[in-house]
């Protein structure tokens, strides 16, 4: 097998409480060709939880990139975002905020907060299917080393 190079799969955390986004966002990564891991969490108690490594979460593994949703029932983007900033574990993990918010005053705050990239949930099916290559170039800036 001389020549040939495992490429590992980029773990891609997408905290999200919309099936429907999730499922999209899926399909518009698959489309990219490349190989990924997707964990859902569906609100912010479980990315909280996440984010301290507390229950079911104490081993789990770092990811690559974390695409938040930024309404979300009972926190706030901005809340997790706080969090994650605040994990020494997740320093350096890039993330991606998406919203159907179109505020440049939520984007200009993320960005102070950190956020790699600000994607705003389009809402046709083919402009959803472009998100697939925005994350792709944006694993792609951040080299993996885990």
């Amino acid at each position: 097998m001389e020549g040939v190079s495992v490429v590992p799969a980029a773990r891609i955390l997408v905290i999200e409480d919309n099936g429907s986004d999730v499922f999209l966002l899926e399909r518009a990564l698959k489309k990219q060709d490349f190989p990924f891991e997707l964990i859902h969490l569906p609100n912010g108690g479980e990315a909280l939880a996440f984010i301290r490594r507390q229950g079911a979460y104490a081993q789990a593994a770092i990811p690559n990139l974390i695409v938040m949703d930024l309404n979300l029932s009972k926190y706030t983007g901005e809340d997790i975002l706080r969090e994650i900033r605040a994990a020494e574990h997740l320093a350096g993990v890039p993330v991606c905020a998406w919203s159907s918010s179109q505020s440049r005053r939520d984007q200009s705050r993320l960005t102070g907060l950190g956020v790699a990239r600000f994607i705003t949930k389009p809402a046709g099916l083919d402009q959803f299917m472009e998100i697939g290559k925005g994350i792709k170039d944006l694993l792609a800036a951040f080299p993996r080393e885990r």
